[in-house]
């Protein structure tokens, strides 16, 4: 059984008088409380008009057990592996973590939000489906309720997001009014960087302040979307101004590439799944033999696609022993779906006008073209202009007049084929996701077989059995 924190809070649990931010702002407190204390005695008659509270709470367990059978039903992850995670972006890659058990931890604790961040293809949003699956799975009816919130399909999540993700359920104002008087909740926010959010959600949606939803919050972003300052964007607020901030109430986590052990256990799960032209031994061989290849899967989403593409790439050999590969030939199948996987990503996420109509542009000019030009030209810049250094420092007050800002600016196009490349960030840091990626990129920069017309989307090298296509030297460019 998950242990996880009651319905009905004791002393000290999230939305009680105990968690005041500190004792000289309780006086200031009561007076702004009063008002949606006195909202609750007015709701309470609503729910009565409906039958008695027993009789409310009857239906609302009732729906939350339908709820819950056709969210496990809904689950489809075929391969999970249980994430590690590091402390922070600071923190070394030495002292890890599972990353389920520290997210049960901070479940027992006194915090209330936890951030989860990682690189574009970590494994955010499954780990959030899994550890959803997860706490449905063991759900009692005396637990907090967890609720699973894409971001980006909700208008206006830093308004009364909780609400929204009911009605979406199909419950009904009744029920949720007595929901918001009497449970908890587990939110499980996915995809905060999506929505293109700025808003402190725990803050703007008001949550564990008296009268309010008793929540605790679970929310991922990617490490591209966010700034050296991002704490204050998820850390909770005091309502009174002149507070003192309380960080005891917030960590956060970070989702770190998978180990080796982790590549092998994903490999041995994925390929029975369906006929394929290998076995597991043979796909750990590949990814074995071929240079700086077994780093670069240690990405999920490149592990994915690289176990898709090998035997294509090979075309049609049945013999390892006859088959002769280079990373340019997969890498050319990895850009093309990462970029055009964040293409889509975008045209799905919460825009902007100004920033969707930019984003149009770009596809009708061809978004994958330009995404790789913009890889190109960073990486032929590292190279001239930054002595080979693939980690380049970024603040704007500091370098909008060097050449850094041509590819980390805030320009409206600069920032969406940034945030779609396969670049990573740690504050004001940015690099490739892999150094061969650096050096790939490079190398396309001398020799570029790519044809492109105007009109057209980047079409990845097809001639796979060309004796010109070399494989990269590991050590270098």
């Amino acid at each position: 059984m998950t242990s996880i924190p009651s319905k009905r809070p004791a002393s000290g649990a999230i939305g009680s008088d105990d968690d005041d931010f500190d004792q000289p702002t309780r006086k200031r407190e009561d007076n702004r409380n009063k008002t949606a204390l006195d909202d609750q005695l007015i709701l309470l008659p609503i729910l009565a008009s409906c039958g008695s509270t027993d009789d409310a709470t009857y239906v609302v367990e009732n729906s939350l057990k339908a709820l819950r059978v056709r969210r496990l039903e809904e689950y489809d992850q075929l391969v999970y592996i249980p994430p590690m995670a590091k402390a922070n972006l600071q923190a070394k890659d030495n002292n890890l973590f599972p990353l389920m058990a520290k997210v049960q931890e901070f479940l027992n604790s006194d915090r209330h939000v936890m951030l989860i961040l990682g690189d574009s293809g970590a494994g955010k949003s499954t780990f959030n489906r899994h550890l959803e699956h997860h706490l449905w799975t063991n759900y009692d009816k005396d637990d907090a309720i967890p609720l699973f919130i894409n971001l980006p399909a909700i208008d206006r999540p830093d308004q009364d997001m909780i609400t929204k993700q009911l009605q979406v359920h199909g419950f009904s104002d009744d029920q949720i009014l007595e929901m918001k008087i009497h449970c908890q909740f587990i939110l499980i926010c996915d995809g905060y960087d999506e929505s293109q959010l700025t808003a402190n959600l725990h803050q703007t949606n008001r949550l564990n302040q008296r009268g309010q939803w008793r929540a605790k919050m679970i929310i991922s972003c990617r490490t591209q979307f966010l700034g050296p300052v991002y704490v204050e964007r998820f850390v909770p607020q005091p309502t009174d101004r002149y507070a003192k901030v309380r960080s005891d109430f917030f960590q956060e986590a970070i989702i770190v590439p998978f180990s080796k052990e982790q590549v092998e256990d994903y490999v041995a799960r994925y390929v029975p799944l369906e006929p394929r032209p290998w076995v597991t031994d043979d796909y750990m061989q590949m990814l074995t033999t071929i240079p700086n290849l077994m780093d670069l899967v240690k990405n999920p989403f490149l592990l994915t696609l690289t176990l898709e593409a090998l035997p294509g790439v090979t075309k049609g050999q049945q013999k390892l022993s006859n088959i002769s590969i280079s990373r340019v030939q997969l890498y050319d199948h990895f850009v093309n779906e990462w970029l055009g996987v964040n293409m889509r990503r975008l045209r799905d996420s919460t825009l902007t006008d100004g920033d969707r109509e930019m984003l149009e542009h770009m596809i009708e000019k061809g978004f994958i073209f330009l995404g790789v030009d913009y890889s190109k030209r960073l990486a032929l810049a590292i190279f001239e202009k930054h002595d080979g250094n693939p980690v380049v420092h970024y603040l704007h007050y500091d370098h909008k007049h060097t050449w850094r800002a041509e590819f980390f600016g805030p320009e409206l196009e600069v920032r969406l084929l940034r945030e779609s490349s396969p670049l990573t960030r740690t504050g004001s840091l940015f690099r490739f996701i892999h150094r061969s990626m650096l050096e790939y990129f490079f190398s396309r920069t001398v020799f570029d077989p790519t044809t492109y017309r105007d009109g057209e989307e980047f079409d990845p090298q097809s001639n796979f059995g060309s004796s010109d296509v070399q494989p990269l030297d590991p050590n270098g460019p």
